[in-house]
């Protein structure tokens, strides 16, 4: 809210004596984001569920997120991976672009949480992949296009970072994430409220069908 002065007529202003008005800092809009990091063994990763803020396009995201290797989740039961795909507001798949089998494990991956989310009739689900170990080019054996095909054949983002050699890069990713999972739920907000309408409008029109009866 703007804070305004009340002045009397008779008042006179000059230009050393102005009256100050101060005006407030617009508070960004907060929004909290659920994210699910898989990865195999070899990529760099280990379990563990933790917080970040990123601050960007005017609003300030807080990230939970759960950073999850593929070997626990193949310890789990069909039950808990049902559950920590559903409770993801998005997902970052790693790969090591040293490792061509974490590489070749991504489509079936992707594909199980399209097919738990997209396929119960919600939204595109924001999904990342990113190739990791940049920095061991000598080592690659996953090409840069090989990755960016297979993102684009999936309908995902696609990134090459090395969280060991840079944090801007991990940043660049969440940062891409954030601008996603904003498109997802103002898509499924406004969804939500045109399903609303429709339903208003044909419950009127039953009622008119059955006064006319």
């Amino acid at each position: 809210m703007v804070l305004r002065i009340p002045l009397r007529r008779s008042t006179s202003l000059t230009p050393d004596h102005q009256p100050v008005v101060e005006v407030p800092t617009p508070t960004p809009l907060k929004m909290d984001v659920n994210v699910v990091v898989l990865g195999g063994d070899s990529v760099g990763k280990s379990e563990s569920l933790y917080t970040h803020t990123l601050a960007a396009e005017g609003k300030e995201f807080l990230f939970h997120i759960w950073d999850f290797p593929c070997s626990q989740l193949r310890a789990d039961d069909g039950s808990s991976e049902d559950k920590r795909i559903q409770w993801a507001d998005g997902f970052v798949l790693v790969y090591s672009i040293c490792d061509r089998a974490s590489f070749t494990s991504l489509q079936p991956k992707v594909q199980c949480i399209k097919a738990a989310r997209e396929g119960a009739g919600q939204d595109k689900v924001p999904i990342a992949i990113v190739g990791n170990k940049r920095d061991l080019h000598h080592r690659r054996a996953v090409s840069s296009e090989e990755g960016r095909l297979l993102a684009l054949s999936l309908d995902c983002e696609f990134y090459e970072v090395s969280a060991a050699e840079a944090y801007h890069g991990a940043l660049m990713v969440f940062h891409g994430l954030a601008e996603r999972v904003c498109e997802a739920k103002l898509a499924l907000k406004k969804g939500t409220g045109i399903r609303s309408i429709v339903k208003s409008v044909s419950a009127v029109f039953a009622r008119k069908r059955t006064d006319s009866m």
